[in-house]
């Protein structure tokens, strides 16, 4: 995955993460691991802690947006 489809996938999860929410979870999608640029992440995660509520939402956020992804042509 290139670095700009990188910076897609984090901006698509989290614009999908605070539209779930509802804009009330504190902790947001970030490159893994924590602080790598997007040419170095070899994936994304919490930024912090989050409850198993927050877990399963960003859980099911992550499936549909790299479902979405994956069928795209941008993706490979």
């Amino acid at each position: 995955m290139s670095k700009a489809i990188k910076k897609q996938y984090l901006k698509a999860l989290n614009r999908k993460l605070k539209k779930e929410s509802g804009g009330k979870f504190d902790t947001v999608f970030v490159f893994y691991p924590l602080g790598a640029k997007p040419k170095n992440a070899t994936g994304v995660t919490a930024s912090g802690p989050a409850d198993t509520q927050v877990l399963e939402v960003m859980d099911a956020v992550q499936a549909r947006v790299f479902a979405k992804f994956e069928n795209s042509e941008e993706f490979g």
